[in-house]
């Protein structure tokens, strides 16, 4: 290896190591935008609940780092933002509240009524997604991800 190559090698990996963990109280706030794809009619609202653990995910939200509900719209996409999140791991659950009641409806046999989504778009058949298999990385200034929703 050369030397010009083991300058550049060690200038990106502090710039990366910068990144992912800056000095000590200053942790740069980034914003996280969700485009939620797969809607089935243009009613209600989307809500989407913002986990950085386990606890709680993915339905409890009073343990949500933060949760939005969004009108939905005909003619544009839809994307909901989650602003002044600090960097790391997160998940988020989407429900399609088609009736606009600020619940996640299920029929009678406790299968969903309403569309659903997760982060990273993992299979859902016989129940939730575990956290980790929902998991995903927030850096930088923005972060975008696309959640696609489910109908049973």
């Amino acid at each position: 290896m050369d030397s010009q190559r083991i300058i550049v090698d060690a200038l990106m990996i502090t710039t990366v190591a910068s990144l992912a963990y800056p000095a000590q109280g200053q942790l740069e706030q980034t914003q996280l935008a969700v485009e939620i794809s797969g809607l089935s009619a243009p009613q209600g609202q989307v809500c989407l609940n913002l986990f950085n653990s386990s606890d709680g995910f993915p339905s409890n939200r009073e343990q949500a780092v933060q949760t939005i509900c969004i009108e939905t719209a005909e003619d544009a996409p839809l994307v909901a933002t989650f602003e002044d999140l600090n960097p790391g791991s997160y998940a988020v659950s989407v429900f399609h509240d088609a009736n606009s009641d600020n619940k996640f409806n299920r029929n009678f046999v406790g299968m969903p009524a309403e569309g659903f989504g997760f982060s990273r778009n993992p299979e859902a058949l016989t129940g939730p997604p575990a956290f980790g298999d929902a998991v995903f990385l927030v850096a930088g200034a923005e972060t975008r991800i696309e959640v696609e929703l489910s109908y049973f």
